[in-house]
């Protein structure tokens, strides 16, 4: 063996050596010229210089010299042999392709080795022995390699252990190459140690200390769970942890409490909501796997608790491991490696228990006693850990060995392939690390040198990254010369994000000294490609094929040897699905979206009857895979522990609903009538009463929750006040709030809609809140929003927002089964907001509240009625339409009887469709029933299709842009059959006249033209 340096230690055991044996010879790598017998010059360049290949070896010799004159007493010469003959490049052949080459003595190995490394050089005859290669990226070199590697092993009757992998950067390389080696069937072993701080046994020990030393944090303690020594499987830990996030559970209080976990999802705010069957029963699992989850972590929290040394601690450590019985798990986990074949993986398991305990053994043994804080415990511990280096034997006597550079028992190899030559690592900047710089390294060494004493011991320090710098070369040069028959030295132009990166200058000195040497560029389009590593394995083959099949597609180009591959694959019957998958991405093709009536009866409906809200229908309507995914499917996205746009709206709806059933019973149902300060308290008292109820009391668990719920008082206030306002100028009176219709106990009995075949559509809601006229038979639905919405006529004609209309059609019935016959008034829109103004003025409080009162404004349809409109607000400061006086002919005013200038509709009122004629909601509500069938006929016909509408007058307004399922759909418009259904908006009287075609109610188009055309 031929070292190159010698650490104190091994300079001791070499004096003892010295010191004991007889005769010790020392092998170096240096260079030397022979003056006769017995004597050698060293005394040359190669030696002397500091930055010289072999200038730490000869430093090596000189410290054993004065070691053995100065220490050990030796008198005479120490004899140097100069070994100046190279035995290890014998003749071999090798096949490449067709054509046999024969490695003389004087191939390029040898020139590699006497030229590469000096300076200058002339160009050498020599063309056998090596393969430099140049890849468009680092996969396909590392694929590369591992095809000609089985070319060498089938065609020239090679064995894989004479066969090493070199890498300068095992980050780039490592993982890379065992997913490529593993694709190939190449059986491989790493020559490194692996750091054990990845493997389950160290996570478990370093998450239950933190999970004990920080109040059981939810990121540490499910950290502690997932690494498989606990008793839940990992289905049943996920599903606690979704239980976790969704009710916001931290800390140790929460995770130890006797009291079962029983929080659970509240669909209303209503006192007294009862937990059915399944919750409970699914309440009683999550607690079950609580409890089972926490015992041991209970235990090891009391036991490291009543501990305060190092013994203590790692006793209750030690006891903690006992009892989750992880000797018996990891031996599991070995055997089942084992009987698949990842002996590495099984070594490891066994392994790691024995470093572990001997770790305990050495924080026993040198700090027992000592006392220290869990914290400073948890800090010792985690260093052991991360030191702890598993070493690992070969899993077999025939296999590849995978090495870096540093590191390596790949001596005199056969074949040697040597990965990532590029100029970033080769040869690598050597970076300073740890608490001392190279600057600070010198000092010491020249102060260590002036203190030096005669006699005493010489003591040293590393020149660190100084030192590497310049043993760098020494470390490539010691790599390239591994090889004694072949060589292949490769290349990637880009790295993983495709940065561009360059070649070593190494490898422009080898094509400068070898301008003969063998050259390969693999590109990174198949189609170009013309050499035979394509074809070395199966699945590779494969992924080549689709490339090439793209190419003859995009190119009308394909090498003939393809049809081949294709007609080999057909026929093993093991590698016709793989082919298909292969071939899948190139002739990508959106499904029939589709899945058949029967099965999609048995998903939504239940019996003969199809039930769903109007947002479910209106989903339909937007992308039926959506509608499927979250209906059909029920994929939900995970709920997690926090305030939500939807929560703000349920609480405000509660609000309004309780607040309006005080204003019914205490004020006789006039809003007007409750003053400002009340309505404030009352808001208030509300909030605080309801917020509760309210996910777990979420708007209680934080600061800025608190903080939150008294913004949400502002706005409910606010609201209300609003409303109020709007109340002292409006006929209409609230009659119902959040009336709930679709359910059998709900007031109203609604008729399903009939489909054919038998089935039927049952629609279900919920109505804000309905208003009826004090003295003319009117009803008015008013819809509460969070944000800002709007309705128009091409919406309802796609299906895209229908809830007003059903509220309408809904409200209608309502009334008619409680005697009363009524019209529609309107539907509006009413914003639960406190709106947040911008302005570079200031305002007096008059102009403020107008602002406020303008942001507010209702949108929604109106009928276009002036008595009526006036009856819903006699201001029209509170709804879209507006009034303008009434010109005649000559543009002057015309003038009433009462003396007063006649007013009507203002023109935005019309050309917004802010008001809306009778036969229009008539019109509307039909196509509404028309609508819903047709959406429950498609639902029940089984289409699942990926269309999502798209705006055409804004292309990236789309169903796709907020939806939640646009990962699971695999919508995408370049492949052949996927399609945005695009539409736009259109003039109300094309949509209408569309309407009245698909309902046949073209009766009632002449009456809306004939006010149409009235008021134009």
């Amino acid at each position: 063996m031929c070292f190159i340096f010698f650490n104190p230690q091994e300079m001791a055991v070499l004096r003892a050596l010295l010191m004991t044996a007889a005769k010790v010879h020392v092998a170096l790598p240096m260079a030397g010229i022979s003056e006769g017998e017995e004597r050698v010059r060293l005394d040359l360049p190669e030696n002397l210089q500091e930055t010289a290949l072999f200038n730490r070896s000869y430093r090596t010799l000189q410290a054993i010299c004065c070691m053995a004159r100065e220490e050990l007493g030796y008198r005479g010469a120490i004899p140097i042999h100069l070994l100046a003959e190279q035995h290890r490049f014998a003749s071999a052949s090798i096949l490449r392709g067709m054509e046999q080459h024969r490695f003389a003595s004087a191939s390029i190995l040898r020139g590699m080795e006497q030229d590469l490394f000096r300076y200058g050089g002339s160009a050498r005859p020599e063309d056998e022995g090596m393969q430099l290669v140049e890849a468009a990226n680092r996969r396909l070199e590392v694929e590369s390699a591992a095809a000609d590697i089985l070319r060498l092993v089938r065609d020239e009757g090679w064995h894989y252990r004479e066969l090493g992998i070199l890498v300068r950067d095992s980050e780039a390389y490592g993982d890379l190459a065992r997913l490529v080696f593993e694709d190939y069937g190449i059986p491989f072993f790493e020559d490194s140690k692996r750091p054990s701080i990845h493997h389950p046994l160290a996570e478990l020990m370093r998450s239950a200390i933190e999970v004990v030393s920080r109040d059981w944090r939810y990121e540490t303690v499910f950290r502690c769970l997932r690494t498989g020594f606990f008793p839940p499987v990992r289905e049943d830990i996920d599903r606690l942890e979704n239980y976790v996030l969704e009710f916001g559970i931290r800390g140790r209080k929460r995770w130890q409490q006797e009291k079962p976990w029983d929080w659970h999802r509240r669909y209303s705010l209503e006192d007294g909501e009862q937990v059915d069957e399944d919750t409970a029963s699914t309440l009683a699992l999550i607690d079950s796997l609580r409890r089972q989850s926490v015992e041991a972590l209970t235990e090891l929290e009391r036991d490291l608790r009543a501990a305060d040394d190092v013994r203590g601690y790692t006793k209750a450590l030690y006891d903690f491991l006992v009892r989750l019985e992880v000797p018996v798990r990891l031996q599991e986990w070995a055997e089942i490696a084992e009987r698949e074949g990842r002996l590495a993986d099984a070594a490891e398991h066994r392994q790691l228990w024995d470093d572990s305990m001997a770790l305990f053994d050495q924080l026993v043994e040198v700090s027992g006693a000592e006392k220290m804080t869990l914290s400073d415990y948890e800090a010792v511990l985690s260093d052991g850990l991360d030191a702890l280096q598993i070493s690992l034997i070969p899993p077999g006597l025939d296999y590849v060995t995978l090495a870096s550079f540093d590191q390596n028992s790949l001596d005199n190899m056969r074949g040697l392939y040597i990965l990532g030559a590029d100029a970033a690592t080769m040869p690598r900047r050597v970076r300073e690390q740890g608490i001392f710089s190279d600057a600070d390294r010198l000092h010491i060494a020249e102060t260590l040198a002036a203190c030096q004493k005669e006699g005493e011991e010489e003591h040293t320090i590393s020149r660190g990254g100084h030192e590497k710098s310049f043993g760098e070369k020494f470390l490539l040069y010691r790599g390239f010369t591994e090889a004694r028959e072949y060589l292949w030295i490769s290349y990637a132009l880009a790295d993983a994000e495709g940065n561009g990166l360059q070649p070593s200058p190494l490898v422009k000195k080898m094509r400068e000294l070898f301008p003969k040497a063998a050259f390969l560029s693999i590109p990174l389009e198949t189609v170009r490609r013309n050499d035979d590593l394509l074809l070395a394995a199966p699945r590779p083959a494969l992924s080549g094929l689709a490339n090439a099949l793209r190419g003859e597609r995009e190119h009308q180009e394909m090498q003939p040897c393809w049809r081949d591959v294709y007609n080999w694959a057909m026929r093993q019957k093991e590698w016709q699905r793989p082919l298909r998958l292969a071939l899948s991405g190139l002739f990508a093709h959106a499904g029939d979206g589709r899945i058949p009536k029967e099965l999609a009866e048995q998903i939504f409906a239940k019996g003969t009857v199809l039930r769903g809200s109007v947002t479910q229908f209106e989903k339909f309507r937007q992308c039926p895979f959506a509608h499927f995914a979250a209906y059909g499917l029920k994929l939900q996205e995970r709920r997690e522990y926090q305030f939500r746009s939807m929560d703000l709206g349920q609480l405000l709806h509660a609000v309004l609903k309780e607040y309006g059933g005080i204003v019914k019973r205490d004020y006789a149902n006039r809003w007007q009538d409750v003053p400002e300060e009340k309505r404030a308290e009352l808001c208030e008292e509300l909030v605080n009463t309801l917020a509760p109820r309210l996910q777990s009391e979420i708007l209680l668990s934080r600061d800025n929750y608190r903080h939150l719920k008294k913004r949400i008082e502002k706005t409910a206030e606010q609201a209300v006040g609003h409303l109020s306002a709007w109340a002292a100028v409006s006929a209409f009176q609230p009659a119902f709030f959040e009336e709930a219709f679709g359910h059998s106990d709900d007031e109203v009995h609604l008729r399903p809609l009939p489909l054919g075949d038998g089935y039927a559509l049952s629609f279900k809601g919920q109505i804000d809140r309905l208003d009826l006229h004090e003295c003319a038979p009117y009803y008015l639905i008013l819809d509460y929003k969070t944000g800002h919405v709007a309705i128009n006529l091409f919406e309802v004609y796609y299906g895209l927002r229908l809830q007003l209309l059903v509220y309408m059609m809904v409200g209608r019935e309502l009334l008619r089964e409680k005697g009363e016959k009524r019209l529609p008034a309107g539907i509006l829109y009413a914003f639960l907001q406190n709106p947040l103004l911008q302005t570079r003025k200031k305002y007096t409080q008059a102009e403020l509240e107008k602002r406020v009162n303008a942001e507010l404004r209702m949108p929604g349809w109106v009928l276009a009625d002036l008595d009526v409109a006036k009856a819903i607000d006699a201001s029209f400061g509170f709804i879209k339409p507006g009034l303008s006086k009434v010109k005649d002919e000559k543009k002057k005013d015309i003038i009433g009887p009462d003396g007063e200038p006649v007013m009507d509709f203002d023109a935005n009122s019309r050309k917004y469709g802010y008001i809306r004629k009778p036969e229009e909601f008539e019109l509307m509500l039909a196509y509404v029933d028309y609508i819903l069938r047709d959406t429950g006929r498609a639902i029940l016909g089984g289409d699942i299709s990926a269309s999502p509408y798209r705006l055409k007058a804004k292309k990236e307004q789309t169903a796709c842009t907020y939806c939640e399922y646009r990962d699971v759909c695999g919508f995408d418009p370049d492949i052949e059959g996927y399609a945005y259904r695009d539409i736009g908006p259109e003039d109300d009287d094309v949509l209408e006249e569309k309407m009245a075609e698909c309902t046949g109610k073209e009766d009632l188009l002449d009456a809306i033209h004939r006010g149409s055309e009235e008021s134009d």
